[in-house]
């Protein structure tokens, strides 16, 4: 009996614990906890919000930076947006893109609210899909589709006068790369007046590697974009 007595003693004595001033309890069943290791292993990661806005707003500028192109040739690819159809004064369609030279044009023209601005720096427009041979004014062949299309904008608004303007990157010398600039604002001039353009509405100037687009000139991609052909409406 006394065994007995005893083993019921040293039962009863391990399922107590003794809290700070020696009170003795009894730990419930369900109160026993998990091992450290357990609890690591299930424990959720740790995010840092405060980095989360600075981490989407680089990823989107990566991104944003990624989708500028070049062609082979070394020309800056524009992206002219989505093909729609506009209807000119004198009854022509034409397709073009929604951010394309001539909407962009066709919509100075055709709104009776614009005034040409006395600031020579302001309204220009870049012709997005002129190209010249490298070091020289020839036009390439896939220019032609975007003269044609200039030609057909300046007839069906007979009263219109335009400039062009020649640029290039900061490769070489100014004494170099103005003639260059103008002999190719030059080839535009002549191919727009010689699709039956009179050419006293038209003008020309070469300014090198002035007025740069990307000043910074320090990619494939920045110098593409300062080689280009600018047009601006003179008079309307």
């Amino acid at each position: 009996m006394k065994k007995v007595s005893l083993v019921l003693a040293v039962l009863a004595l391990t399922s107590c614990k003794f809290d700070q001033n020696g009170n003795k309890n009894i730990i419930p069943i369900g109160e026993i906890r998990p091992t450290q290791q357990t609890v690591s292993t299930t424990a959720a990661p740790q995010v840092d919000e405060t980095n989360t806005e600075a981490t989407a707003t680089a990823a989107t500028e990566e991104t944003e930076v990624s989708t500028e192109k070049v062609d082979a040739a070394g020309n800056y690819i524009y992206d002219v947006g989505e093909m729609l159809e506009i209807e000119l004064p004198n009854g022509e369609k034409m397709k073009i893109g929604a951010n394309s030279t001539e909407n962009q044009l066709f919509s100075m023209l055709n709104n009776s609210d614009f005034v040409v601005s006395a600031d020579k720096t302001q309204g220009w427009i870049t012709l997005d899909r002129v190209y010249f041979t490298t070091g020289s004014d020839e036009l390439t062949a896939t220019s032609q589709k975007q003269l044609d299309n200039i030609v057909a904008l300046l007839k069906a608004f007979p009263g219109t006068e335009v400039k062009l303007g020649g640029y290039t990157d900061n490769t070489g010398s100014q004494q170099i790369n103005q003639p260059l600039s103008e002999g190719r604002a030059k080839s535009v001039m002549n191919k727009i007046g010689n699709a039956g353009v009179d050419v006293a509405r038209l003008a020309a100037e070469g300014y090198g590697s002035e007025h740069p687009l990307c000043p910074a000139n320090d990619s494939d991609v920045c110098k593409a974009k300062n080689r280009r052909v600018d047009i601006r409406i003179t008079k309307k």
